[in-house]
């Protein structure tokens, strides 16, 4: 067992983090099939749909794959591109949405497909969204809400109730608040134009939010600057929370260690990428990350 002390933790941190649960949840995948899948499956495109200026989302048909659970993510591979890991946005009996956010050549050549174009997938990978509870908030950050927009599915589904808050840069590039709505969730945004909603960070909006309800888990995935302050908040309210990391990913099961979250060794593909807050804020999470190259930058 390590013990790792954190200063942001209710009642000054003596949090005791056992490495062992985290070989579990290592377990857990690997009894379920995650080592197995090294092999692509072609996905052919049978619907494309523009989000916003930067995110297409495409709907791959994907008979072959078991059910995601939220917040797990597939390796996507455009032949002629590079391999690159993609949150699950939404899976309808068989048919797998992914939202592509414009980020680099890979990213831009998934934006030029169409109906009849063919991705290879392997999948899904990683640990998802615990969903116990009734009452959840899901805090969204630009392209962070695709993994949070499933959840809020699955949770509609279940008879339980939610709030989804999602911040960005200006309107046009707030994600799936009619779907949300259409779920029964209730909408709240952030933009920093004041384009939407209220005008600045989405973190600005929390305290007030979780003072005015009660929730029994948060949720959050977007910028890690912002996941950092979700986490904090929550923790230092006795919340339960939980966020979805993104990190360079090479393998996706676990081999390469390009995605590890030091001081613990927690590799995201496997043991995340959602995390819990507290093994989170034992790690440099918010600090510090490892760039493509396996080097330690700030975040």
């Amino acid at each position: 067992m390590q013990v790792l002390r954190n200063p942001h933790l209710p009642g000054g941190g003596g949090l005791a983090v056992h490495l062992g649960r985290l070989i579990e949840v290592r377990e857990a995948t690997e009894a379920g099939g995650g080592y197995e899948k090294f092999g692509f499956s072609p996905a052919p495109v049978v619907r494309r749909r523009r989000e916003s200026p930067r995110v297409v989302s495409l709907y791959l048909k994907a008979g072959h794959m078991r059910t995601p659970d939220p917040g797990q993510f597939v390796m996507v591979w455009p032949p002629g591109a590079e391999e690159v890991p993609m949150s699950v946005s939404g899976f309808f009996g068989g048919l797998l949405r992914i939202s592509v956010a414009r980020a680099g050549p890979t990213t831009s050549e998934m934006h030029s497909l169409d109906r009849g174009d063919i991705l290879l997938l392997r999948g899904p990978f990683g640990r998802g969204f615990s969903l116990s509870g009734k009452r959840f908030l899901l805090v969204g950050g630009g392209y962070g809400a695709a993994p949070l927009i499933y959840a809020a599915r699955r949770i509609s589904e279940r008879g339980g109730r939610g709030t989804y808050m999602e911040g960005a840069g200006t309107a046009d590039e707030l994600l799936f608040l009619r779907e949300a709505r259409a779920l029964g969730m209730r909408v709240l945004v952030s933009t920093e134009d004041g384009s939407a909603g209220f005008r600045g960070m989405i973190t600005d909006l929390l305290p007030e939010v979780l003072s005015s309800d009660r929730f029994d888990r948060v949720l959050t995935c977007g910028p890690e600057g912002m996941m950092y302050e979700v986490v904090k908040e929550c923790l230092m309210r006795g919340i339960a929370v939980q966020a979805s990391l993104e990190r360079h990913m090479k393998c996706g099961f676990g081999i390469c260690g390009s995605c590890v979250l030091d001081p613990v060794g927690a590799r995201v593909c496997v043991d995340g990428p959602v995390f819990d807050g507290p093994v989170l804020m034992a790690t440099e999470f918010g600090k510090w990350k490892r760039d493509e190259c396996g080097c330690r930058v700030r975040v």
